[in-house]
């Protein structure tokens, strides 16, 4: 009997433990592809950067990234692979403004000219500076009247 509530304890901790790890365990983000066009990330949002990465199938063709909002077409710039044999090349990406972006890419070199993509992705507007100081106890170290630099410490 004592064997059988220590299996059980044993198994009831192991449960616990493993519960533990998988709300510990952080989300992955769920990037944006279509037709070899890869937009990082997820929850995208006006200022924030992301890397676009794009297959050219080649090291010698390059890729000019387009970025479509509404009636505006602006161009994100131009991708080239790494050196070598690489076949992929990536780009920053800043959306400037909240809304649907249409991404596309037009691949040039190595004798062909093609299309790639497009991808659609929802920005949202940044979020708003509330003025609340919320990555420190300064604030709060400060109204209650203690000042000086150790009230505007960090403690990581």
């Amino acid at each position: 009997m004592k064997n059988i509530r220590q299996a059980g304890l044993s198994v009831a901790g192991l449960a616990a433990i493993s519960a533990t790890v998988a709300i510990a365990a952080p989300f992955a983000a769920a990037d944006t592809t279509v037709n070899g066009l890869t937009v990082a990330g997820s929850g995208y949002t006006v200022g924030k950067t992301y890397t676009i990465t794009i297959v050219t199938g080649s090291p010698t063709v390059s890729a000019n990234v387009f970025d479509t909002t509404g009636s505006n077409t602006v161009s994100v710039g131009t991708a080239t692979p790494a050196t070598g044999t690489a076949t992929t090349a990536a780009i920053n990406w800043t959306p400037a403004s909240a809304g649907t972006h249409h991404i596309t890419v037009t691949l040039n070199g190595a004798g062909q000219s093609a299309t790639v993509g497009p991808v659609d992705i929802t920005v949202s507007a940044a979020a708003e500076n509330s003025g609340l100081d919320t990555g420190s106890a300064a604030g709060l170290l400060q109204s209650l009247g203690i000042t000086g630099s150790s009230a505007n410490a960090r403690v990581s």
